[in-house]
């Protein structure tokens, strides 16, 4: 894929000349439409932490609520909606009827330098654990929502 897409590059540059394709195959992926705009309560919740308590965290990941996870972020967050890599957990944080915040999180890159050496871990090290750590790849908690402390 690196050299492929180096190829593609110096094409566009006008570096090389490549011989025209002969066949195009089908991805699904890169045609993905955006999430669909779910529907929510956006009144504000402006409460103190203790008053909010009991919330709860949902796996939504492969069911029918995980639309209403894609949404939210594409909607809420800086960074916008992308379709993770690898495996992936998406949950929705709600507080009585109400969704409050999304989290998700995802596999560990193989090959990180600057966290290797973090870490201390050797090669040996890093293969045997790197199954136990997760990137936290989106926190939103909704703008309507200030409670202090939340996070």
């Amino acid at each position: 894929m690196i050299c492929r897409g180096l190829l593609l590059r110096m094409e566009r540059e006008g570096y090389i000349r490549l011989p025209p394709r002969k066949f195009t195959p089908h991805n699904p992926l890169a045609n993905r439409k955006d999430p669909r705009s779910a529907v929510v309560d956006q009144s504000p919740v402006e409460r103190s932490i203790k008053e909010i308590l009991p919330i709860t965290l949902r796996q939504v990941r492969r069911s029918a609520d995980e639309h209403l996870f894609n949404s939210l972020i594409a909607q809420f967050h800086y960074l916008g909606y992308t379709q993770p890599v690898g495996e992936h957990l998406k949950y929705l944080v709600s507080w009585k009827d109400r969704t409050i915040a999304c989290l998700a999180w995802s596999s560990a890159p193989w090959h990180l330098a600057s966290r290797d050496r973090y870490i201390g871990w050797s090669a040996e090290q890093r293969r045997r654990n790197l199954h136990l750590l997760a990137y936290n790849t989106r926190f939103l908690i909704l703008p309507f929502v200030r409670v202090p402390h939340l996070a």
